[in-house]
């Protein structure tokens, strides 16, 4: 999934949910800009916080990352 499909999808989930990113990801304890460079590809989500990260938002928002 690119960058502009995952930012769709993510998008989708969060309007059902009443929420934005930055909401959802202080509602969860997660930091703000991990879950961005998350969402833009800048992280890759593999080690430390951002793999935890990247965990929390495929248990809500699905399989959003390629191997």
């Amino acid at each position: 999934m690119d960058k502009g499909q995952r930012k769709k999808a993510i998008q989708h989930k969060l309007v059902d949910m009443g929420e934005t990113v930055n909401s959802w990801s202080n509602k969860n304890g997660l930091h703000q800009r991990i879950v961005a460079d998350l969402i833009d590809g800048k992280l890759k989500g593999t080690r430390g916080i951002a793999l935890e990260t990247r965990r929390k938002m495929e248990a809500v928002f699905g399989n959003l990352f390629d191997e």
